[in-house]
């Protein structure tokens, strides 16, 4: 059968042709020929494709809805169980929201895939630029009373300046070394880091300086270069610097005398109320400021301590009229009348108001330190500079007065500070300037040593320590020893130290790899201690049976993660429709509004 239109009848030529152009014409026009065209048109057009594709769209903007919904909860550290009611909320506003994935078991599924594909991009990226890897880790206990060490790291992304990222909070399953040790290289296994990879770009790990951690023998610190020769390890700066900070108060018996006192006024406002209510009257009465006093020269950095000197400093008026008034309060027993009346004595002494402002002035040096070393753009030079600038100006104490103590030594010459009559106390022994100011001095120099060889060179690149007219090789030394040292192109880097010398005020691209590498060591684990706070505002007392992984991932989302009007969550709901469904998908139990459990007849007029 050739499917050939023929003419019935033995015609003519002429009447056949008449005959098919008119069975033609009547098929061209008739129904079953047009309805034909029309698929053939629409099979062209791929208007199936594109129906399929359009429903596609559709379920996708439903899904990326709930998940925006989902990161929006990891970001402001909501409860997972709100993921339900802001859904709710945003269907009565108009929003489709598709009918499943709206549970808050929805919700940590989604927040654990996003935390995980926002690391794997994290670390994709890092190990394709081969960019140089600085680990920082802490270890402390959550609020479930569990040992975890958050790990983070600080790397260049897409060859830009270093920043830090959260990589995880891990589990210990003990704290000795081996087990840190083995937790810290599984976490960055697990990452994605091979060991190869590791072996050639990994340049430095800092703690804090607990045993565990940097131990000469069998710590974590040194059995990791064991494993890895080249790697460089830092003690944190700060926590340093409160080692120095304590040993120059061990050192001088009436720094702690001056503690102890200090101590005793948080004790007395802390633990009662009715003392700190009558602190704000007698405030009240005396027209002075009132400043929290907290602790000082404990456990917590030294800006702390700072601020506690400085509450005492502004409220040493009303802490007068409110011993004053205890003094005199015949309700109270006579052994508490004598307490206030030693405490009146001590704080109305020209020798305590001399030793307030020798450690306002102290301290208010050393605060600022801490806080510089604290902040994320710091390099481990400008911390050096930092450093030294802070010792000179403490030494300066000793022959020039700060501010503070100056207006001590005045008060102490006319008996008379701020309305308040100074009365000389012969029991106190104040703390003798000079002594103390030495001593600090000297711990600063022996606990935040810069004599290291690599820090030594990585100080060429420094140029305030050039000679005014530098040689075209000079540096050639320091350079070669850090390029093998953390694997860097020498000939690069010799290049561009060249092209820096020639004109000091350029940026040289040949010399961009070991800036970046410099600017990759961090001075202090403050990142681990910011993991941490975040941890504590996550786990919160009615959150503290979240699982620890499921704490990592909101860490992960909060710290890493853009704010939500700056997240696109197209990439992370494709890859999750390859393993799951859809918020519009009708094979899973469909999810509806919840009526209320009770209802009330005055919500007919509202």
């Amino acid at each position: 059968m050739n499917f050939e239109i023929q003419v019935s009848g033995q015609g003519s030529r002429t009447t056949s042709l008449s005959i098919l152009r008119n069975k033609v014409r009547k098929h061209a026009l008739s129904k079953a020929h047009t309805q034909a065209v029309k698929v053939a048109e629409q099979q062209k057009e791929a208007a199936i494709e594109n129906a399929v594709e359009t429903m596609t769209e559709s379920y996708m903007k439903e899904t990326e809805a709930v998940f925006r919904t989902a990161y929006h909860l990891a970001k402001k550290n909501r409860p997972f169980s709100d993921h339900e009611s802001l859904i709710e909320l945003q269907e009565l506003n108009g929003v489709k929201m598709g009918s499943i994935l709206h549970s808050r078991y929805s919700a940590t599924q989604i927040i654990q895939h996003v935390a995980s594909e926002m690391q794997s991009k994290i670390i994709s990226s890092i190990i394709a630029s081969s960019s140089k890897l600085a680990v920082l880790i802490d270890e402390a206990s959550s609020l479930s009373h569990k040992a975890v060490m958050t790990v983070s790291i600080k790397a260049s992304i897409q060859e830009e300046s270093p920043e830090f990222i959260f990589l995880e909070l891990v589990e210990l399953e003990n704290q000795r070394a081996d087990g840190i040790l083995q937790a810290l290289l599984t976490c960055l296994t697990n990452a994605g880091f091979t060991e190869e990879w590791l072996h050639e770009n990994w340049v430095t790990f800092v703690s804090d300086g607990a045993s565990v951690m940097l131990g000469k023998k069998s710590g974590v610190a040194t059995r990791l270069t064991l494993r890895f020769p080249k790697l460089f390890v830092w003690h944190c700066m700060n926590h340093r610097l409160e080692l120095a900070v304590s040993d120059a108060v061990d050192e001088v018996n009436s720094v702690n005398h001056f503690k102890t006192f200090i101590q005793k006024l948080y004790s007395l406002y802390s633990v009662s109320n009715k003392n700190e209510r009558e602190l704000v009257n007698a405030a009240a009465e005396v027209g002075s400021q009132l400043l929290r006093i907290g602790r000082i020269l404990d456990v917590r950095w030294v800006a702390s301590s700072f601020r506690t000197v400085r509450a005492v400093w502004t409220s040493l008026g009303a802490l007068v009229q409110h011993f004053k008034n205890a003094c005199s309060d015949e309700m109270r027993s006579t052994k508490e009348r004598q307490m206030y009346r030693g405490l009146l004595d001590r704080v109305q002494s020209p020798e305590f108001i001399c030793d307030l402002g020798l450690m306002y002035d102290t301290l208010h040096e050393l605060s600022l330190l801490s806080q510089e070393l604290q902040s994320r753009s710091i390099t481990l030079l400008r911390a050096e500079h930092l450093l030294k600038r802070s010792i000179r100006v403490i030494q300066s104490f000793k022959e020039s007065p700060g501010e503070k103590y100056s207006e001590a030594l005045e008060a102490k010459q006319t008996g008379e500070y701020r309305s308040i009559a100074l009365k000389t106390n012969a029991k106190l022994k104040s703390i003798n300037p000079g002594q103390f100011l030495q001593s600090l001095v000297n711990n600063l120099e022996k606990r935040l040593s810069f004599e290291d060889e690599t820090i030594m060179d990585l100080s060429i690149l420094d140029q305030s320590k050039w000679p005014s007219k530098p040689s075209i090789r000079h540096g050639e030394e320091q350079v070669k020893r850090l390029c093998k040292r953390f694997n860097l192109c020498t000939d690069q880097a010799l290049n561009g130290m060249r092209d820096l010398l020639e004109e000091p005020s350029s940026e040289p691209k040949d010399l961009k790899p070991l800036m970046n590498c410099m600017k990759t060591f961090p001075v202090g684990t403050a990142e681990c201690e910011r993991n941490f706070s975040l941890m504590n505002n996550i786990s919160s007392d009615k959150r503290a049976v979240l699982l620890i992984s499921n704490i990592s991932n909101l860490m992960m989302i909060n710290i890493n993660g853009p704010p939500t009007s700056k997240f696109d969550p197209r990439e992370y709901t494709r890859t999750w429709l390859k393993s799951h469904r859809a918020a519009s998908s009708v094979r899973s139990r469909q999810c509806s509004v919840k009526a209320p459990a009770e209802s009330k007849f005055v919500w007919n007029i509202l």
